[in-house]
Formats: C-alpha cells, sequence, structure tokens
C-alpha cells in the first residue's frame, strides 16, 4: 500500500486470483469483484508476446470506476454550493437575533450575576424569569443548517473519493475526512486538509480553501463570544459580531466557489484520463 493512498489495504489494480489458477481478478481497494482476465496464450514461433489482457481492461476499469465518482460528485455540486454556504447565513442569522434581543439578553445575564452571588453568600436566590419568546424563523434556520450540513458531508465525501480515484494524494480518508469534522480538538485542522486535498499539490486555489477554512473558524469563534458576552455586556458582544459577521459574508462568497473549483478540476482530470485511455488503447479495443 503507497503511503497516503486512503485504501486500508493494497490500491486498486489487478492481483492473483485468490481462489487459484492463472487468472487475475480486479481488487477495487475493498474487496474482490467478479471481474477476471485470463493470461494470453504464449506466442507462436517465438515472436514478441501480445500484452497481457488486464494491462489494458486494468486501466478502462479504472477509467470507468474514476468517472463514476466524479460523476456523483457533479450531479450534486448546485446543491452543494449551497449548503456550504449556509453556516454564513446561520451565524449572520444568530448574530442579528442576539443584538435585537440584547437588552432581554443582559437582564437575563445579570439575574445571574445575582444567583450566582447569593449561592457564594448562602442566601435564598431568586428565580430565574427570562420572557423569551418562540422565534420560529430561528428555528426554521437551525433546521436549514442541519440538513445542509448533511448535504455537505456527502459533497465531500464523493469529492475525496473522486479525487482519490483520479490519482491525488490524500493526507485521510474520505471516510476519515467527513468523520473528522464531528472529532473535537481534531476537526481544528482535518477538515480543512481533506477538502485541500480534493485539489491538486501546487493548484492556484488551494489558497482559497485556506481563506475558506480561516474564514469558518473566524466566524465560528468569534460568533461564540459573542453570544456568550451578550448576557453580560452589550458593547463587548457587538465588538465580537462586528468580525464575527464580516467572516459569514466571506463564508457566503468563498465556500461556493471553493465547491465549483474542485468540481471543475476533477471535470478536467477526468477528461485527460479518457483521452489517455482511448489513445493508448490497441486498436482492437478502440
Amino acid at each position: 500500500m503507497s503511503e497516503h493512498s486512503g485504501y486500508p489495504g493494497a490500491p486498486p489494480g489487478w492481483y492473483p486470483d485468490p481462489a487459484g489458477g492463472p487468472a487475475q481478478r480486479w481488487w477495487d481497494g475493498y474487496a474482490w469483484n467478479e471481474a477476471t482476465v485470463q493470461p494470453a496464450p504464449p506466442a507462436p514461433g517465438g515472436t514478441e508476446p501480445p500484452p497481457p489482457p488486464w494491462a489494458v481492461a486494468s486501466a478502462r476499469l479504472a477509467t470507468v470506476n474514476t468517472s463514476w465518482w466524479v460523476s456523483n460528485e457533479l450531479s450534486m455540486v448546485r446543491l452543494a454550493r449551497v449548503a456550504v454556504a449556509m453556516p454564513g447565513v446561520y451565524y449572520l442569522a444568530g448574530l442579528i437575533s442576539e443584538q435585537v434581543n440584547a437588552g432581554r439578553l443582559h437582564t437575563v445575564g445579570h439575574q445571574l450575576r445575582i444567583i450566582y452571588d447569593d449561592n457564594r453568600a448562602g442566601r435564598p436566590a431568586p428565580r430565574l424569569t427570562d420572557s423569551s419568546s418562540f422565534e420560529p424563523i430561528s428555528v426554521i434556520i437551525g433546521l436549514l443548517t442541519i440538513a445542509a450540513v448533511v448535504v455537505a458531508c456527502v459533497w465531500q465525501h464523493r469529492a475525496a473519493s473522486a479525487a482519490r480515484s483520479l490519482g491525488l494524494r490524500s493526507t485521510h480518508s474520505p471516510g476519515w475526512g467527513v468523520g473528522s469534522w464531528f472529532v473535537p480538538v481534531v476537526n481544528l485542522w482535518m477538515p480543512y486538509q481533506a477538502i485541500r486535498d480534493c485539489l491538486p499539490a501546487g493548484h492556484p486555489d488551494r489558497p482559497l480553501v485556506l481563506r475558506w477554512w480561516l474564514l469558518l473558524m473566524g466566524a465560528w469563534t468569534t460568533a461564540l463570544v459573542a453570544e456568550i458576552t451578550i448576557f453580560f455586556s452589550r458593547g463587548l458582544a457587538l465588538a465580537f459580531a462586528i468580525p464575527a459577521a464580516l467572516c459569514a459574508v466571506g463564508l457566503l462568497a468563498t465556500a461556493p466557489r471553493l465547491v465549483a473549483s474542485i468540481a471543475a478540476v476533477h471535470r478536467s482530470l477526468l477528461a485527460e484520463e479518457n483521452s489517455t485511455a482511448v489513445a493508448g488503447s490497441p486498436a482492437e479495443f478502440q
């Protein structure tokens, strides 16, 4: 297994049939399938033997596999462009809601300080009263964000799988790249690496991935601080809400471009691979 191949075992290819015999069987990187090829008979009269049949079959099968992954990715590009931008909408909506309800939230924070001080002093603490009202728009945006996260994860897995099929080196497998979003600490850098590796090393759009990631981390951290400080200081909360809003707007502008760039690169690489496969095939297979 080559380093960074992303496969748990040997990479896809033709290997001696584990059932025995002279045939070669196709290994897709995870399991054996039913595709087999027999060795060519020896050439008569000591002439140059023909190329082994799996040489052409392997290239054809690999091309079909790659085309399938790339097609899966491209089929959801439009939806993915919206999904990856949804966190920007979520943060903006949350920041606006906080500022609209700043007075009420500051009152709640004041009550929490009184309750805390009374508990420390051993005095009876008053009950917390909050006149908050149900906000349907917040619920709708929250549900849409959850759905967008699911779509974005599916897109990321398909894009990473397509990149691996196209021969791009990856730091993490597609599954681990998606799973790392939900693992504390490692989600501070691994998702960025997984999406960055969907583009070839040295590609001019790789800095776009880094810019998107910094905007996402910036929006998350500053929005979180603004959400906490709104209970104790309206001025401090506003000071953090402004950069959070700027990062969220940056996400709205950057995230869709990221998805479109990866799709365009994969489409171009697949076209090159198909052209090479056709040009290198013997006449009888074309």
